[in-house]
C-alpha cells in the first residue's frame, strides 16, 4: 500500500515511476497489517517484492509493460437519485486514487484517468453506463457498479466483452456464483456479514425480530442470511418497494407482531420515509439494527428520522479494516486534504477497487481487459488498502472479513455514527 513514509522506504514517486523500459506500479501489501507501499522495478523486466510478514519476502519477475499514454479506469456509481448522496462521496475515493497515482508518476509514465458514469443505482442505467464506457470510451477495466442488482444485471455483458468489473460495495451472496473470472469485489459477501449481524443481534438479547428490507438482491440477501443464522427469532419478514413511498401498512404489521427489534436494509430516501412513519406509529420502543447501508449520515438530513434512529438505539455492522492501520490513517489524511471533509461510506473501498484495477493493469503490462482480469486476484493478494487486505477467493470475493460494530449517537446537537466494537472471522464479536 502506498502509505509508508518511514525513513529508508522507497519514495512515493519512485514507487510508481521506474525506468522507462519497465516502469510500472506494483502493489505490495503487508499482510501483518503494518501498512504497505508500492515497489518499482529495474530495467529489462519488473521485479515484484511482496512483504507478507515481518520476516518473509516473496519475489517474482514479470514482463515489461506496454501501456498507452492514457490509461482509463471506468467507475460506475449512483451520482444522482436515491443513493446519490452516498455515490458522490464514493467517487471521491476513486478520484483520490487517480490523483495520487498521477502525482507519484502514473503507470510507467502513463496518466491514469478515471471515467465516471452515473447509474442512479438502476440496473438498466448501469448497463447503459457499462456499454458507454466499453464501446465509446474504450475502457478495459471498471470499478463498480455499486449495488448488487446492478452487478448481476451487467455481468453477462461485461463478461462477453472481456472487461473486468471490481465492485466496491455490492455484497449480495448471489454474486459469488458468477464471480472469479470477470466479476470481482473488494468487499466480502453478505454470507459473511450476516453472521456478524446475527451475533450482534443475539448479544443484545433480542427474542423476536422483524426484517424490513428493500426488495432487491441486496435486501433479500441480508434477510435470507439473517434468517438462516437466527432461525425462529425472525418472526416477520417484509420486503418493500422503494418507489411506493408509503409504508404504514407494512410498519403496522411490525407493530402488531410484538417484536423486540427491526433489522433495516433500506435506501436513504425511502428509509427516511419509513423511519418517520415508524415514529408516527409509536415504534420508538423497538430496537433497530442494520447492515452497512444504514451507516450513512445522509439519514441525519431529516431530523425526525435521525431522532428515530437515536431513540431506537440503531446498531449495525459495516466492512472495515482489521484495525486502524497506517494505510487507513493515511487515507483519511489524504482524503481530508483533497476534499476538506471526512470520507463517506465506501469511500475507502472505492479507493481500493480503483487501486486494485491500476495494479492489475500494471501487472498485465498491456491495456487489455482479458489480461487485466487475469491479474486482479494476484494484484489484490499483494495489496493492503485502507479497507484492509483484499485477498480474493475463487469467486472473486474479498475473504478476510472484518466488520465495525457501530451505533447512532448524539454529541451536543449533532447526530453521529460511533464505533463500539468489531467482528471478524477469527475472533468473532468484540464489544
Amino acid at each position: 500500500m502506498p502509505y509508508d513514509k518511514s525513513p529508508g522506504k522507497i519514495s512515493r514517486r519512485k514507487a510508481i515511476s521506474s525506468a522507462a523500459a519497465a516502469g510500472a506500479i506494483v502493489g505490495v501489501g503487508i499482510v501483518a497489517g503494518l501498512g504497505g507501499y508500492l515497489a518499482g522495478a529495474s530495467t529489462g523486466g519488473r521485479v515484484e517484492t511482496a512483504t507478507v510478514t515481518n520476516v518473509q519476502t516473496q519475489t517474482q519477475t514479470v514482463t515489461a509493460p506496454q501501456l498507452p499514454r492514457e490509461v482509463k479506469i471506468g467507475v460506475i456509481l449512483p451520482l444522482s437519485g436515491e443513493l446519490g448522496p452516498i455515490g458522490i462521496k464514493m467517487l471521491n475515493g476513486a478520484k483520490l486514487a487517480e490523483t495520487l497515482i498521477n502525482r507519484w508518476g502514473g503507470l510507467s509514465g502513463s496518466t491514469v484517468t478515471v471515467v465516471a458514469e452515473d447509474s442512479l443505482a438502476l440496473p438498466d442505467k448501469a448497463l447503459d453506463a457499462v456499454k458507454k464506457l466499453v464501446e465509446v470510451d474504450g475502457v478495459q477495466v471498471i470499478a463498480g457498479p455499486a449495488t448488487s442488482v446492478e452487478v448481476l444485471t451487467v455481468a453477462d455483458y461485461a463478461t462477453s466483452r472481456k472487461v473486468p468489473l471490481i465492485s466496491m460495495s455490492a455484497t449480495a451472496a448471489s454474486i459469488s456464483r458468477i464471480g472469479g473470472q470477470y466479476i470481482f469485489r473488494v468487499v466480502p459477501s453478505d454470507a459473511v456479514q450476516t453472521q456478524a449481524l446475527a451475533d450482534l443481534i443475539r448479544s443484545q438479547g433480542i427474542r423476536r425480530l422483524a426484517t424490513f428490507v428493500v426488495s432487491n438482491d441486496y435486501g433479500i440477501g441480508i434477510e435470507g442470511g439473517v434468517k438462516a443464522q437466527l432461525g425462529d427469532i425472525v418472526v416477520l419478514s417484509i420486503r418493500y418497494d422503494p418507489a411506493k413511498g408509503d409504508y404504514r401498512e407494512e410498519l403496522s404489521r411490525i407493530k402488531d407482531a410484538n417484536v423486540d427489534a427491526i433489522l433495516w436494509a433500506t435506501w436513504v430516501e425511502s428509509g427516511i420515509v419509513a423511519m418517520k412513519q415508524a415514529s408516527d406509529l409509536g415504534l420508538t420502543n423497538i430496537r433497530s439494527f442494520g447492515a452497512e447501508g444504514m451507516r450513512d449520515t445522509s439519514f441525519f438530513a431529516d431530523a425526525k428520522a435521525a431522532e428515530y434512529l437515536l431513540q431506537t438505539n440503531m446498531m449495525g455492522t459495516s466492512p472495515s479494516a482489521p484495525a486502524e492501520t497506517l494505510a487507513s490513517k493515511q487515507f483519511v489524511e489524504d482524503y481530508k486534504r483533497e476534499f476538506g471533509e471526512e470520507p463517506g461510506l465506501f469511500g475507502d473501498t472505492t479507493y481500493d477497487a480503483t487501486m486494485v484495477a491500476a495494479l492489475a493493469i500494471a501487472r498485465a503490462g498491456v491495456y487489455d481487459g482479458a489480461k487485466i482480469a487475469s491479474q486482479i486476484k494476484p494484484a489484490a493478494y499483494h495489496y493492503v488498502g485502507p479497507s484492509g487486505h483484499k485477498m480474493m477467493n475463487e469467486s472473486g470475493d474479498a475473504v478476510l472479513a472484518t466488520y465495525d460494530i457501530w451505533r447512532v449517537a448524539k454529541r451536543g446537537d449533532e447526530y453521529v455514527i460511533e464505533s463500539m466494537g468489531s467482528w471478524d472471522t477469527a475472533a468473532g464479536l468484540k464489544i
